[in-house]
């Protein structure tokens, strides 16, 4: 406990010497900063502790969440200031999407699941299901869910069917609309934020003897950009920017979407994380009415049908990254 209390007191002191940063958004990737502050594209995947799957051979998965935003509102902010006078700018966008039932929904967390599972075992894992899990280690058939179709940061998180749905680190905190990446927050935040899947993960993969993974799996209707933030001048262009299309959505290791956690059965609690940071998007169309075309708002009303068939597309393809992380660092 002493060291746990060490540990957020130590990571406090840093957060609040770290301010908000703004970073530049091009189509769901946020650009990095390099040798000089220079902007970078980050690499498809952040690998954090990938130590954690050397020897990974059996397998259970404790937490498969697909989520899906219904809405989003992301504000992008400039300031700067010239002799002696100071100005600022600022673009709101607000995007909403409608048209994909519940059925449909279910249905596709359904296939990602088994999808995934498939990829699973044509790598050589032996993937252990849900009931034999619990088997195992019992204490996991006693953890409380949240109602399938429950409204989280992501909009709305679904369980693949005969599964149960469990919160994730970051899942109940709002989404952030500010076009900055709050470190001193968020990075805080999402230390001491330890629902219970999340706490008690590692000890029922001890008990049960084997690696647990969890996935958070976002489906998106499109991507977005933002301008980032210039104190040169007189500030600059705030714009943000919305381009529609079934997209696996991507984060940074702060601030992120779809990613995988993992621990080996005896991990002493320390695991690895996988961030996707270049989102997977499809081109296929969907959408039957945009409201105003090119208007910076957009409300999206969606063919279930084409969303579902995109949604296949880029799941198959955002899904093998993954596993492929996880054989390149067994």
């Amino acid at each position: 406990m002493k060291i746990k209390l060490i540990n957020i007191v130590a990571l406090a002191a840093l957060a609040s010497s770290v301010p908000a940063i703004a970073q530049k958004t091009v189509n769901g990737v946020t650009m990095q900063r390099g040798f000089m502050g220079q902007k970078v594209t980050p690499e498809e995947m952040a690998v954090i502790g990938k130590g954690a799957f050397k020897g990974a051979h059996r397998v259970a998965i404790t937490v498969f969440n697909v989520a899906f935003p219904d809405e989003n509102h992301l504000v992008a902010k400039t300031s700067g200031h010239a002799g002696g006078f100071v100005s600022s700018a600022r673009s709101d966008l607000r995007t909403t999407m409608t048209g994909v039932d519940r059925a449909t929904r279910q249905r596709i967390a359904d296939q990602a699941y088994k999808t995934f599972v498939a990829q699973l075992t044509a790598a050589g894992y032996e993937v252990v299901e849900a009931p034999e899990l619990a088997r195992l280690a019992p204490e996991y058939a006693t953890w409380t869910p949240q109602p399938n179709f429950s409204q989280g940061r992501f909009g709305t998180y679904v369980a693949p069917t005969g599964r149960s749905l469990f919160w994730w680190p970051g899942d109940t905190m709002k989404r952030n609309a500010t076009g900055a990446f709050d470190y001193s927050m968020s990075a805080l935040q999402m230390m001491t934020d330890r629902p219970q899947a999340f706490g008690r993960t590692p000890m029922v993969g001890y008990i049960a003897q084997v690696g647990t993974i969890a996935v958070t799996l976002v489906v998106d209707y499109g991507v977005y950009s933002t301008s980032g933030v210039s104190g040169k001048g007189f500030g600059g262009k705030a714009s943000a920017g919305f381009l529609p299309g079934v997209t696996v959505a991507a984060g940074v290791g702060i601030d992120r979407a779809t990613t995988l956690n993992y621990w080996k059965p005896n991990s002493g609690g320390f695991g690895a994380l996988a961030v996707l940071q270049i989102p997977v998007r499809s081109e296929a169309a969907f959408i039957t009415d945009r409201g105003v075309e090119g208007a910076v708002d957009a409300a999206i009303v969606a063919d279930p049908i084409k969303f579902e068939a995109a949604a296949s597309d880029v799941i198959n393809q955002a899904l093998p990254k993954f596993v492929s992380v996880m054989l390149e660092n067994h």
